[in-house]
């Protein structure tokens, strides 16, 4: 059975990146009912989720006060997942579709850590599933990348059933291979949106460099002694693969988001591993060469970037939460709000405020361009702070892993998982299965590794 986990985990690393070319070509090229087949990935954790369930209540004897003794980040998970259960049949005592959506937006990347904590083929095959990841993300991006910036892009809809249409947001429809944006494609790569894509690619692309820094084996100093020739290309040339297809995402999300990861990790490298201190000079110089390329970027870019439509709307969407929350501050249901709306209704005016409280019937989708502010609209404040107490459990045990071990990939960990929340505050950054199932996987196999959780035997 062991055997067979660790295959089936792998797969489920390999072919997520894939998963919306896979769903595309089947769907739109070979004309199948992919209505079921879509939820693969969700299937395969919860087959994951049983089996670590039962082994592990099994080796604690069915004892469930042993299991969850001074383990705070099972037990909040937990708590937050039963409640957003509860909430698929609330505020309408009408399960939908979209509400088990939402359900699946909401919780299952937290039940993945879950799956991840107590599963030990995960942690015993770490290596194995950061190269699989590695791999799979360069090989892809080498192929899709050429292919959007020098041939043909509409190439794509015959050979893999992509639309032809320049933009396509409507969910089971046919996705575009480059959405457009004031006549611009925006690159989304094998992913089903350029933000989604980008967002992956952002908080993934560190684990090239730690591949590449572990390699070159510095010693506890800032020196350039491990540094040849070879070291350095290998770092630049792929670097400007990832910052190139970042850009041609047109996201400012993630451009923020790769500004946010550089000035984090090099602040951890400096302070952390090799105990520099960083003066007052240093750092502002720093940040005004990132900044001055960030508004560059910008400028080159301002119709993409700037336009006006794009920033109004990000602050319709806030006043509009702000509105919605007042009017009812105690919830709305899963499907309310974020990307599980896109299947059904939820609010999108305050014009349409009793009649979308009392009726669905005339609502509709509604993005409020914020993770934490769709859970707060969702599932109450009291499960919005509950939220905010997993996130911050997850971070505390990130960093006190960084101060014990000081070495590249735990600070890899926790800078990945850091500008995914950042992100999170400007967009759905945890919608992305294949960004937040993945990203979770590493971090409880890493702290189920680094012994973090103690437990009676």
């Amino acid at each position: 059975m062991e055997k067979i986990t660790k295959y089936l985990v792998i797969f489920l690393v390999a072919i997520i990146p894939l998963h919306a070319l896979l769903i595309t070509t089947l769907k739109c090229k070979f004309w199948m009912n992919t209505d079921i087949l879509r939820f693969w990935k969700e299937f395969i954790l919860i087959f994951l989720f049983l089996l670590a369930f039962f082994k592990t209540l099994t080796r604690f004897k069915w004892n469930f006060s042993k299991l969850y003794k001074n383990n705070y980040i099972l037990w909040t998970t937990t708590v937050f997942a039963l409640v957003s259960l509860a909430f698929i049949f609330l505020p309408f005592w009408q399960p939908k579709l979209s509400s088990f959506l939402g359900f699946k937006y909401d919780v299952f990347f937290l039940i993945a850590l879950v799956i991840w904590l107590y599963l030990p083929v995960i942690k015993n095959n770490f290596e194995i599933i950061l190269k699989t990841i590695f791999w799979i993300s360069g090989l892809i991006l080498a192929i899709f990348l050429p292919w959007y910036l020098f041939w043909d892009i509409s190439a794509v809809t015959s050979i893999f059933g992509f639309s032809d249409k320049v933009s396509t947001y409507d969910v089971n429809s046919c996705i575009s291979f480059a959405q457009n944006v004031n006549w611009q494609n925006r690159f989304q790569w094998t992913f089903s949106g350029p933000i989604r894509w980008s967002v992956f690619l952002t908080t993934f692309y560190l684990i090239y460099l730690w591949f590449i820094l572990n390699k070159v084996n510095l010693k506890n100093k800032l020196s350039t002694e491990g540094f040849s020739l070879l070291n350095i290309l290998l770092i630049i040339i792929p670097s400007i693969f990832v910052i190139t297809s970042i850009f041609y995402s047109y996201s400012k999300t993630t451009i923020l988001g790769l500004f946010f990861w550089i000035s984090l990790f090099s602040y951890l490298v400096f302070k952390i591993k090799y105990n520099k201190k960083i003066s007052t000079k240093f750092l502002l110089f720093s940040w005004t060469i990132l900044s001055a390329w960030l508004v560059w970027l910008l400028i080159i870019k301002k119709d993409v970037f700037l336009h006006l439509g794009s920033v109004l709307n990000r602050f319709d969407n806030l006043k509009t939460s702000v509105e919605m929350f007042l009017w009812n501050p105690l919830w709305y249901g899963l499907w309310i709000a974020g990307p599980a709306s896109w299947t059904g209704n939820s609010i999108e005016s305050a014009g349409s405020w009793e009649v979308a409280v009392i009726s669905t019937e005339y609502t509709h989708k509604f993005l409020p361009e914020n993770w934490f502010v769709q859970i707060l609209l969702e599932q109450w404040i009291i499960w919005f702070w509950l939220f905010i107490w997993v996130i911050s459990i997850i971070w505390i045990k990130l960093f006190t892993i960084v101060k014990k071990k000081k070495d590249y990939l735990s600070i890899w960990i926790f800078t990945s998982f850091i500008t995914l929340v950042f992100m999170a505050n400007f967009t759905h950054a945890f919608e992305e299965s294949a960004t937040s199932y993945i990203l979770f996987l590493i971090i409880w196999a890493y702290i189920a590794k680094n012994n973090l959780i103690k437990r009676k035997k």
